[in-house]
């Protein structure tokens, strides 16, 4: 009998994955035309107001939209439209309290972005309005996502095409257009959420108690993450100035592609396994085990292929201005590893609730982070905030997965790992031959192709368990009719 539970994970992973693909393509081809269009310098100051959008946005959030999914899936008719309602109540009250900070932090800020962190602040409301898709998921629609991330990707393009035609314009306005194209997406996803729930705006002290008691880990674990990804952003602005930012960000936004990918594959699995560990532990336990192989087996060639592919892609995409960026690149992939890693540590921990070392985790992991950016960055300029990344993440990640470890159980079986490591040693090895000989790009697709077959023949992915999840979703749903 075919697995409901790994069809549902199927549906929303492919649900919110082409949401998300929508958006960060939209969103992605806005940053190449502002970095190509207008220069390293300008987009260092673009950047730095994002990097300030970030931290808002992580603590006007606090944690409630990690643990929204966790608990509106534990919750039914009146009582999840209460619950929801006051989520909605204490994301307001939080934003309130993060606008004055932000008004007062862009005031005193004596640089010339000053009026577009004034409008980023102004824009938080819709900036942090990203909440949508766990309820759309908990409701089993995921598919509406691909309604508002559609609409926000056009309205990213329009962006776009208007940087494209007016290249004289300011920092203030790209970022005015940038809340616009946010304040779309959640009108349309606003309008989504009331088709399948009317949140009951009704404060509750309990409820509210409750939900800051949980979410407050979070919160401060989420916070001191957005801090050890933008603190080097604020410090090289701050040594160096904005075109060492651009260069910077130049190599994270190429990574950030893979980050939305991973985040977008990991986001469901929250609902999901609260559901299935509560059913059945050692069952669950066996599905993360295939998680994490096959996690690692998509991650690890990103970080392998990357010397041979960062310079030609970045000069390509980028242009030659950014040939600087592919430096911290090289560093910053291995980021990306352990940022899957983490976010599937953390979303175990989270529907086990195992939270309670948020509060000093992620602020260990920032105070590695910023301690290194203050050594490394003067003396090695990009490269060390690079260097400085990812120690952070690796802090984070380690403690993430002792939790997970001692909390829930050993997910990393010893064969399988080896054979991952063999298979991505094999890759490396195909392309430091083949490079030199062939050229980059053939080289790619041949390495790339040998570790595919080295993954099928390893039996690294669940090929056979893949097969049947469409049926089983269909399954699933004509039972439910009948």
């Amino acid at each position: 009998m075919r697995n409901p539970i790994a069809a549902q994970l199927a549906v929303n992973v492919l649900a919110q994955g082409i949401a998300r693909v929508l958006s960060i393509f939209a969103n992605l081809v806005l940053l190449l035309v502002v970095a190509r269009q207008m220069g390293a310098s300008f987009f260092g100051e673009f950047s730095y107001v994002l990097a300030f959008v970030t931290i808002g946005v992580a603590l006007a959030d606090m944690g409630t939209t990690a643990f929204l999914a966790r608990l509106l899936s534990l919750h039914s008719g009146a009582e999840r439209a209460r619950q929801l309602g006051n989520f909605m109540l204490m994301r307001g009250a939080l934003l309130m309290v993060v606008m004055l900070v932000g008004v007062i932090v862009a005031i005193v800020r004596p640089n010339g972005v000053q009026v577009a962190l004034l409008v980023a602040t102004a824009g938080l409301p819709v900036l942090a309005s990203r909440f949508f898709e766990p309820i759309y998921q908990v409701y089993e629609r995921p598919w509406l996502s691909l309604w508002s991330n559609a609409v926000f990707g056009i309205a990213q393009l329009a962006l776009a095409g208007v940087v494209m035609l007016r290249p004289d314009i300011s920092v203030a306005m790209l970022t005015a257009g940038f809340v616009l194209s946010n304040l779309v997406y959640a009108v349309v996803a606003f309008v989504l959420m009331l088709r399948l729930v009317k949140p009951d705006l009704r404060p509750d002290i309990g409820v509210l108690r409750s939900l800051l008691v949980v979410a407050a880990p979070l919160g401060v674990s989420a916070l001191f993450t957005s801090v050890i990804s933008r603190a080097d952003v604020f410090m090289l602005e701050h040594f160096l100035g904005p075109g060492a930012v651009g260069q910077y960000s130049a190599a994270y936004r190429i990574l950030d592609v893979a980050i939305f990918a991973a985040i977008t594959v990991v986001t469901p699995l929250i609902p999901i396994l609260t559901v299935e560990i509560a059913r059945d532990r050692a069952a669950s336990i066996e599905r993360c085990k295939v998680i994490i192989q096959a996690a690692l087996v998509c991650a690890l060639p990103v970080a392998v292929v990357a010397p041979y592919a960062a310079e030609p892609v970045i000069a390509l995409i980028l242009g030659a201005e950014y040939l600087p960026a592919v430096a911290p690149l090289l560093i910053l992939v291995w980021s990306f590893v352990l940022i899957v890693v983490t976010l599937i540590g953390s979303s175990i921990n989270l529907a086990i609730g195992e939270v309670a070392h948020g509060y000093w985790n992620a602020a260990l992991a920032a105070a590695v982070n910023i301690a290194l950016n203050l050594w490394l960055i003067p003396r090695y300029g990009t490269t060390g905030a690079a260097i400085a990344a990812v120690c952070g993440q690796l802090s984070m990640m380690a403690v993430s997965q002792y939790y997970m470890l001692t909390r829930f159980g050993n997910l990393y079986p010893l064969r399988p790992m080896v054979s991952i490591a063999a298979a991505s040693l094999a890759l490396a090895l195909v392309l430091f031959a083949a490079v030199p000989l062939i050229g980059w790009l053939p080289a790619v697709v041949i390495a790339l192709v040998a570790y595919a077959a080295l993954v099928l023949f390893f039996e690294l992915l669940p090929v056979a368990g893949l097969r049947g999840l469409l049926e089983a979703r269909r399954l699933r749903r004509q039972a439910a009719s009948t």
